[in-house]
């Protein structure tokens, strides 16, 4: 009597979410000062198109990985909840300003508005598990592409 053995190979299944790495502390960092830095550039007035695309793929990135924490168990407060929601409800004044005038900035309002949500970036990036903030980031992207398209 003979034995063999018989090797079958599996298609990959994606990796669990445990498995996916969260974001390292220079990158934490780095976004920190990104979404500060896109609302320096709104108020300065050196904001352009390409800016605001950015302010708002940054807000995207951030309402969705909010979304994807409190999915996966985080609960927040409603005050960081409204924070990040009312950054998405003046993305569209914002954009209608910039369409009739060509000037990319915040009436007195909208940049409070901006700050807080900022504030509320700040502390999610150091809840980041399982990669959920990369998953987020493409997540905007892709939203940003059907937006914006082919006027990039």
């Amino acid at each position: 009597m003979s034995v063999y053995s018989v090797t079958v190979r599996r298609p990959r299944a994606p990796l669990p979410k445990f498995w996916r790495p969260k974001l390292q502390a220079p990158t934490r960092d780095l976004c920190r000062t990104i979404h500060w830095d896109l609302i320096d550039r709104f108020t300065s007035g050196t904001a352009d198109r390409e800016v605001l695309m950015d302010w708002m793929e940054t807000g995207l990135t951030y309402h969705q990985f909010m979304r994807y924490l409190e999915m996966d168990g985080t609960p927040f407060t409603l005050e960081a909840m409204v924070a990040v929601t009312d950054q998405l409800a003046i993305y569209e004044h914002v954009v209608a300003r910039f369409a009739r005038t060509g000037r990319v900035g915040f009436s007195a309002p909208e940049l409070l508005t901006a700050r807080a949500a900022a504030m509320v970036f700040d502390s999610l990036l150091d809840l980041d598990r399982h990669g959920l903030f990369a998953k987020a980031a493409l997540w905007s992207t892709e939203q940003m592409l059907k937006v914006w398209g082919a006027k990039r």
